[in-house]
Formats: structure tokens, C-alpha cells, sequence
């Protein structure tokens, strides 16, 4: 693992917004209160070119049993080397891997957009936003 993953790239980096999808779910014949649960899925991908990185931050929202929404958002971030890019294979580092574990630097970033666009959209039917982390979930661990 590079502890110090932000020091082989640029401080400029370019985020754009990748992907939002929203489907609102009407369940007409579901008059009776039923227990929901809202599952949370993060997903991280990362592509090598010569020059940089591209990061993609995907969150994945869903309720089970089905009901009110399905909701995907993904922003992303390009990032370039900089003169230390030879100091390691990039070609074979796990990178999505490594900025999941150590690229707070530009993931945080991501997920705070994530977090709030995911809030805007969830106060538009007229609730309370869905508020959630600005962070990855990580593997085995819940909150």
C-alpha cells in the first residue's frame, strides 16, 4: 500500500459528474406498513492512462423489499502524475484498491458530492433528504 498516494500526483485535478440515474417506485397495491431496509452500495473503479489516473466513485442506493426509489450517482476525477510516477509499476497496483484505502485525498471529494447531489434529489418528493456519509463504505465493516 502507498501511504502517501497523493504525493505522485498534481494538486490540479479535473471531477465532473459521470452518471445519475433515479427511478421512483409507486407500489399501489402495498397499502399496509411494511418494515424497509436501504441498502448502500459504494463501488470505486480506476483507469491507468500514460499521463494520470481517472477515478469513477459510483453510490448505489435501493430498498428491500422494492419500494420509493432506486438511485445511482457517479462523479469522477481525472488526476495526472507528476515526476514521481516512476517511482513505482503503476501497471501493476490495484489502484481502485489503493485510493480505497488511501486516496481520501480526491474519494472524499467524490463522496461529498455524491452525498449532497443524493440529498437534493431525495428532498424532491417533497420528504426530508436522505442524508448519508461523504465516505466509502469499506468492506466488513457496517455503521
Amino acid at each position: 500500500m502507498i501511504r502517501n498516494l497523493s504525493e505522485y500526483f498534481k494538486p490540479e485535478l479535473e471531477i465532473f459528474l459521470d452518471t445519475v440515474s433515479y427511478k421512483r417506485i409507486e407500489n399501489v397495491n402495498d397499502k399496509c406498513e411494511q418494515e424497509l431496509s436501504l441498502l448502500c452500495q459504494d463501488n470505486l473503479k480506476a483507469m491507468l492512462s500514460e499521463d494520470g489516473v481517472r477515478i469513477i466513485v459510483t453510490r448505489t442506493l435501493m430498498f428491500e423489499p422494492e419500494a420509493l426509489f432506486a438511485l445511482n450517482v457517479s462523479f469522477g476525477a481525472d488526476l495526472k502524475f507528476n515526476e514521481r510516477k516512476v517511482e513505482h509499476e503503476w501497471t501493476e497496483i490495484n489502484l481502485a484498491e489503493e485510493f480505497g484505502e488511501n486516496g481520501d485525498f480526491v474519494t472524499g471529494q467524490l463522496m461529498s458530492r455524491i452525498s449532497l447531489l443524493i440529498g437534493q434529489i431525495t428532498s424532491s418528493f417533497g420528504q426530508q433528504p436522505l442524508i448519508l456519509p461523504s465516505m466509502i463504505a469499506k468492506k466488513g465493516k457496517t455503521e
